[in-house]
């Protein structure tokens, strides 16, 4: 008989929910969005007029540091997820030290030993690697070695960013650009400390022609050779390219051939030698034609701890009106530019069609206040830019502002920008009204 009474309870199962089997595609969609950084995924700068979106989860925002913690949170969760987050762990490869390339080599060449369906190493996930050369050891021949074997094991490889305290052989050179020049699609190449030695790095306007299939080309940090005999070099598919204050950059910029350029970043390093104005006036006298979009960075927005040796001294600011003279640059549509720049000559006259404005801040924009913000913002009118649309202040959110009065005084600005029908738009992109007509 069952010793249980008829009235007692009966034992309650616990059902487990499962979830429907999402597609691989889906999952690895969203472990990309959960660990992505722009940086990571591309040497191109990200477009200024990108809409900002205020934010309430302080996890919204990834960081190099918080972005590797869930890659390997996510390689520990079951076998199907690991088989799927491998391919974002490997995506991007941090190189900065002897013995870490030793490691990743170590486990690239354990990874190809498998079944002969899965003899590909990690490398065939491999999209970008960065490369430092600041520690001990690391100018030797035998770390020149390791990383050249670790770059073979990575055939799908579209980014390098070499930062090369050390003069490099040609020989090493060479086979970087055998090996990549038909594929690369980006190259930061940083060689300024390699100048410090008695011998300097060869790379060279030759070295960066080799590399045919490039869309990105990053010289902010170039301290190679930049002279060429009686050479055309041609770099038939660069569209975005960046530089810097520095001299060996635009020089080297100036002599290449670049048919498919159309956006032109610029970076301001405190603490050296500043580009001469004539410097600049030639690259954009051979290139300026082509150049749709122009973007002048702030100098705080490019912190370089690799760089501290430069120290710290007065800068030198890019004016943005020689970008807007004399027919340099007459299909440039878009121009951005810091607060702290110097401000437009009154006798430009361009057809520009959006200005970005960066460092905006909400005390600054009182037009009862005397401010560089103020300035720059009377200076744009419809007689000197009139095909002028949209000005929009770049990073700067009014609905994530703390001062109780910036509503008001953004729209001030909105309504005095629609006299003339141009659009006055915050980081995220809104054009602020009031919406009680009583107002």
């Amino acid at each position: 008989m069952n010793s249980l009474s008829v009235n007692s309870p009966t034992p309650q199962h616990s059902r487990k929910m499962i979830l429907p089997p999402l597609p691989q595609e889906i999952w690895l969609e969203i472990m990309q969005f959960a660990t992505y950084v722009h940086q990571h995924h591309s040497l191109a700068p990200l477009d200024p007029f990108t809409q900002c979106r205020v934010s309430s989860n302080v996890m919204a925002i990834n960081t190099p540091s918080l972005s590797i913690r869930t890659k390997l949170s996510l390689l520990l969760v079951c076998r199907s997820w690991r088989k799927i987050a491998v391919q974002i762990f490997y995506n991007y490869l941090v190189i900065r030290s002897p013995s870490r390339a030793e490691g990743l080599l170590a486990v690239l060449e354990r990874s190809s030993l498998g079944p002969p369906q899965d003899r590909l190493s990690h490398g065939q996930w491999t999209r970008h690697i960065e490369i430092y050369t600041h520690t001990r050891h690391a100018g030797g021949l035998q770390y020149l070695k390791t990383l050249f074997r670790i770059l073979q094991m990575c055939p799908t490889l579209r980014m390098l960013s070499g930062h090369w305290d050390h003069p490099l052989p040609s020989e090493f050179l060479d086979a970087i650009s055998r090996k990549f020049g038909p594929t690369l699609q980006g190259l930061y190449w940083n060689d300024r400390r390699a100048g410090v030695w008695p011998k300097t790095t060869v790379a060279s306007p030759q070295f960066l022609g080799s590399f045919i299939g490039l869309r990105v080309l990053d010289l902010s940090s170039y301290g190679g050779n930049s002279g060429i005999e009686n050479t055309t070099i041609t770099v038939p598919n660069v569209q975005n390219l960046i530089m810097s204050n520095s001299i060996p950059g635009i020089v080297v910029a100036t002599v290449l051939e670049l048919p498919a350029l159309r956006t032109l970043t610029l970076k301001t390093h405190p603490g050296i030698e500043a580009a001469p104005t004539d410097l600049l006036v030639q690259f954009l006298t051979a290139h300026g034609a082509s150049l749709t979009s122009v973007d002048i960075h702030s100098p705080s927005l490019e912190p370089n701890p690799t760089d501290s040796y430069l120290g710290r001294g007065a800068i030198d600011y890019f004016r943005p009106d020689i970008f807007l003279q004399n027919n340099l640059c007459p299909n440039l549509e878009t121009i951005t530019f810091p607060t702290s720049a110097p401000l437009l000559s009154h006798k430009n006259n361009h057809p520009l069609r959006r200005i970005g404005l960066r460092g905006v801040r909400a005390d600054t924009m009182y037009p009862d206040k005397d401010s560089n913000t103020k300035k720059h913002l009377m200076s744009f009118d419809s007689d000197r830019f009139p095909k002028l649309e949209v000005i929009r202040t770049v990073g700067f959110l009014v609905d994530a502002d703390t001062d109780g009065f910036i509503k008001d005084v953004f729209i001030w600005w909105v309504q005095k920008f629609e006299k003339q029908d141009v659009d006055f738009l915050d980081g995220e992109g809104v054009l602020w009204a009031y919406t009680d007509p009583a107002q």
